[in-house]
C-alpha cells in the first residue's frame, strides 16, 4: 500500500463510489470552505495497482503560532473494519500532518456506533462498533465522548434516517404512522406544490427559516451562507433549495368540492330521515353537517389569507442535499401560521420519491438530541421524524488527535485565559 496526495478528480471519483460518502467529503465543500480561508488537501492509499483503498477531504486553517487545524470532515472514507488499512492510513497521516504543521486534527468519521429501535433503545445482537472506537483509541486518538443533546459547533452525533432500498412509493407511505400518512395526503390532497428555488430566489428560503429560528429560538445562518453552499453544490446537482407553496384558488377549489358532497349527505340523509328514523342515519346526518359548517369557515379564512397575503403562499422551505446515497435534508422551516396545510410533509414526500427513482438507498432527515423523553428540548422534532417510521442512527462521535502537544497545551492555556475574560 501507498500513501499518496489525490488529485481534486481522483478524490471525487473515488469518494462518489464509497459506502460512507456524503456531501461533507467532496471538493464542492472544499471550494466553499477556502472562501472562508481554508486549505484543501486531498490524501488517500492505494494499492499496488492504483485502486484507491481510502481516502479523505481535508481542510485546513491556521489557528495558533503558524500551526493548523486540520479536519476530515464527516471522513475519512475508509473501511474501519479493516484494522490494517486504518493503522496504515494513520499512520502515513500523522507523518503528513506533522509537514504540514498540523496542531491538532479532528474527525467525526460518518459511521454508526450501536444499533438502536426507534425508542432509542440498543438493540441486543444489534450491528456493534464498539471495536472501531476503542481501535481509534488505541492509535491515541482523543474521542469527545458518547454525547447528546444539540452542540451547534459540531454536525449532530444523532440523526434520523428513513431506509428506502428496495421499496416502491406504496410500500413507503405504508409504513408511516397514521398521523404522518394523513399529513402527506393532507398536503396531496390540498395540492401543495413543491419547487426548486434559483439564486435569485434564495430569499423566500431564508425569510421562512428567520421566522422559524425565531420561534424556535435558534439562530440561523446568514444569507451569504446559503449563497455559498448553493454556489458550490448545485452546479453538480448535489443541493435543492425547495419551497412549498399552495395556491388559495385551488386549494378554496377543493373545498367547495369537499361542501358540495358533505351537502349531498345532508340532503340526501334528511330525505331518508323524513322517511323513517335511523340513528345511523342522523349520525351520518350530523356528522355531515359539522362538516358543511367547517368547509364554510375554511372558505372564510382562505378569502381573508387572499386579502390579507395574496393568491399564492409560501408555507414552507428548506435545503436538501442529493450526493451519493442519499438525500440529506439539512435544514427546513415553515410558517407558523400556515402549519394546518402540512407543507413539510410535501417536501419531504417529494424528495423520499426523488430518492426512489434514482435508486438512493436512505433518505436523511439528519439531526437529532438524542434524548428521547417527553422533557426533551427537541421531542416534538423527534415525534415528527419518527412518524416516518425509520432508524434511529446514533454515530461514533468526534475524535481529536493532538499532533504537536507542546504548542497545543500552550494554545489551549491562552484559549482559556480568553474565555475567562469574555464571561
Amino acid at each position: 500500500m501507498e500513501f499518496v496526495e489525490l488529485s481534486k478528480t481522483e478524490f471525487d471519483q473515488f469518494a462518489l463510489t464509497h459506502p460512507l460518502n456524503n456531501f461533507w467529503q467532496t471538493s464542492n465543500m472544499a471550494a466553499m470552505r477556502e472562501q472562508k480561508g481554508f486549505k484543501t488537501y486531498y490524501v488517500g492509499v492505494k494499492d499496488e495497482q492504483g485502486t484507491i483503498l481510502g481516502g479523505s477531504m481535508l481542510s485546513a486553517l491556521t489557528v495558533f503560532a503558524g500551526r493548523d487545524l486540520i479536519q476530515a470532515l464527516r471522513g475519512p472514507l475508509l473501511d474501519f473494519q479493516d484494522q490494517d488499512l486504518v493503522r496504515f492510513f494513520h499512520e502515513h497521516l500523522l507523518s503528513f500532518l506533522k509537514e504540514k504543521k498540523c496542531l491538532y486534527f479532528h474527525m467525526d468519521p460518518y459511521i454508526p456506533y450501536v444499533e438502536h429501535d426507534l425508542d432509542g433503545n440498543v438493540v441486543e445482537g444489534g450491528f456493534d462498533n464498539r471495536a472501531v472506537v476503542a481501535l481509534l483509541k488505541s492509535l491515541g486518538y482523543q474521542h469527545e465522548g458518547f454525547t447528546r443533546g444539540i452542540d451547534l459547533s459540531r454536525e449532530p452525533r444523532w440523526i434520523y434516517t428513513v431506509p428506502l432500498k428496495g421499496k416502491t412509493p406504496e410500500e413507503l407511505m405504508e409504513q408511516f404512522e397514521r398521523k404522518t400518512m394523513r399529513s402527506v395526503k393532507k398536503a396531496l390532497k390540498y395540492n401543495v406544490q413543491v419547487e426548486e428555488l434559483d439564486r435569485d430566489h434564495l430569499y423566500i428560503y431564508e425569510n421562512v427559516l428567520k421566522q422559524t429560528s425565531e420561534r424556535r429560538g435558534f439562530e440561523g445562518r446568514d444569507d451569504a451562507y446559503h449563497q455559498q453552499l448553493y454556489d458550490a453544490f448545485h452546479k453538480d446537482g448535489y443541493i435543492k433549495f425547495l419551497n412549498a407553496k399552495l395556491d388559495l384558488d385551488d386549494y378554496k377549489k377543493d373545498l367547495n368540492q369537499d361542501l358540495q358532497q358533505q351537502e349531498a349527505i345532508v340532503k340526501t340523509s334528511k330525505a331518508r330521515l323524513e322517511k323513517q328514523e335511523s340513528p345511523k342515519i342522523r349520525k351520518k346526518m350530523e356528522l355531515a353537517m359539522q362538516q358543511v359548517s367547517q368547509l364554510h369557515e375554511k372558505l372564510q379564512q382562505a378569502d381573508q389569507m387572499i386579502e390579507e397575503d395574496g393568491q399564492v403562499l409560501n408555507l414552507a422551505s428548506g435545503i436538501f442535499f442529493t450526493y451519493g446515497r442519499e438525500v440529506l435534508c439539512l435544514m427546513s422551516g415553515v410558517y407558523e401560521k400556515y402549519m394546518r396545510f402540512a407543507a413539510p410533509y410535501a417536501m419531504h414526500w417529494e424528495m423520499m420519491n426523488y430518492c426512489l427513482e434514482h435508486g438512493m438507498e436512505r433518505y436523511n432527515l439528519y439531526g437529532m438530541s438524542g434524548y428521547f423523553d417527553e422533557s426533551a428540548e427537541d421531542y416534538g422534532v423527534y415525534l415528527f421524524k419518527k412518524g416516518f417510521q425509520g432508524e434511529v442512527v446514533e454515530l461514533i462521535g468526534d475524535f481529536e488527535y493532538i499532533v504537536d502537544a507542546k504548542r497545543y497545551r500552550l494554545y489551549q492555556f491562552l484559549r482559556n485565559i480568553k474565555h475567562k475574560l469574555h464571561k
